[in-house]
């Protein structure tokens, strides 16, 4: 139907300029009832549909989805009231991709009121993609500086945190050199007494003997514990068993008659600090030992994947309670009544140096290490 043609048939007449502007806009034009009696060729271009597909059809074959009834009810009111309608519409296609357009509906009058609808539209399909784009970047900026901003008060805190630790270990480091040469004194001199001269203590003064020698060992103990929380010494990794690396820790591991430890048969090779791992793996030995208190078992166990190791070390003790749970990994936080609570610690900042994780949890007790292999 040419356009010439249709106008007269709806009794329209325009000037050269209206022409040019339906050759250069998406036009169409409805009767009273929203029916469609005029489509010019960019109109059938953009919706894809041929004139004779959307003449004597309304709008709703270019229903999209997009807008709720309560949209389209309030431009009804608007061009019904005789007013003129403006605002974006999202559209659907014949070959059901969508489009956008910006629209002005201009209701035309005659003195029965209202006989037709002429709606100008502009194709806005690419401004609605860069916005819908720059919404997407923003929301996802957005959200980026809010990880960026929890990550900072994480490394803040962490950074606090490291600063008070290395503060308390350079001042651990120095009492505890301080207190090394009087116990070493101490320990010598306690030594000095022979078989002959102890046989020759009452069972009181051998009693005390005893206890002396348990408390110098205890007091070494801590001191060398609060030594290598001050010393951060450089990991060497290097490829290795790590059940080598086990079997040397059960040399450090104090035995009790009743505890059964058991290790696991498979080997797993891994690239670490041989000597460093050992002293976890003692220490998590140790606590294991202590926490079945006399009656149990400590089981080890291997997994690993391509990429990691897992190692989990499970006693039948009693459990670690809820309250101590969340503590346990923090400095100077310790259950025993002669532990300096820098074990744990020690043993965290050697797995993380490595890059890997360790964790806890109950029943049964279960101390979790994942460890790259290489």
């Amino acid at each position: 139907m040419k356009t010439s043609t249709a106008l007269k048939k709806i009794n329209l007449e325009i000037s050269e300029f209206e022409e040019r502007l339906f050759d250069h806009s998406i036009v169409e034009i409805t009767d009273e009832e929203g029916v469609i009696i005029y489509a010019n060729k960019n109109f059938c271009k953009i919706s894809k549909y041929d004139a004779d597909e959307l003449i004597g059809t309304d709008h709703r074959i270019l229903k999209s989805d997009e807008h709720s009834p309560e949209f389209f009810a309030d431009m009804w009111d608007t061009i019904v009231g005789g007013k003129v309608w403006e605002g974006e519409i999202k559209n659907k296609a014949k070959d059901g991709s969508f489009y956008w357009v910006k629209t002005i509906i201009i209701p035309i009058t005659d003195e029965k009121g209202i006989k037709n609808y002429v709606a100008i539209r502009n194709d806005i399909t690419k401004e609605k993609e860069i916005q819908e784009r720059l919404l997407r970047m923003e929301d996802e900026l957005l959200k980026q500086n809010v990880t960026l901003l929890s990550e900072v008060e994480k490394k803040s805190g962490a950074l606090l945190k490291s600063e008070r630790l290395a503060t308390i270990g350079t001042m651990a480091s120095r009492i505890a050199h301080d207190l090394k040469n009087p116990l070493t004194i101490i320990h010598t001199y306690a030594d000095m007494l022979t078989p002959e001269i102890l046989a020759k203590l009452d069972p009181q003064d051998r009693e005390k003997w005893f206890r002396l020698q348990t408390s110098v060992l205890d007091m070494n103990r801590i001191i060398e514990d609060v030594l290598d929380f001050a010393r951060t010494t450089e990991i060497k990794k290097k490829k290795t068993s790590f059940l080598s690396v086990l079997r040397l820790a059960m040399n450090h591991v104090k035995p009790s008659y009743g505890i059964v430890i058991n290790l696991p048969e498979n080997d797993v090779s891994i690239k670490c600090d041989a000597r460093k791992m050992e002293g976890v793996m003692s220490n998590l030995l140790n606590n294991a030992v202590h926490a079945v208190d006399g009656q149990g078992e400590v089981d080890v166990e291997f997994a690993s994947d391509s990429k990691n190791l897992t190692i989990k070390i499970k006693d039948s003790g009693p459990g670690i309670s809820e309250k101590d749970l969340d503590k346990i990994f923090e400095p100077m936080y310790t259950t025993k009544t002669t532990g300096t609570g820098l074990g744990l610690v020690i043993c965290k900042s050697i797995v993380e140096q490595h890059g890997g994780t360790i964790s806890v949890s109950n029943k049964p007790t279960t101390f979790t290490i994942t460890l790259p292999l290489s």
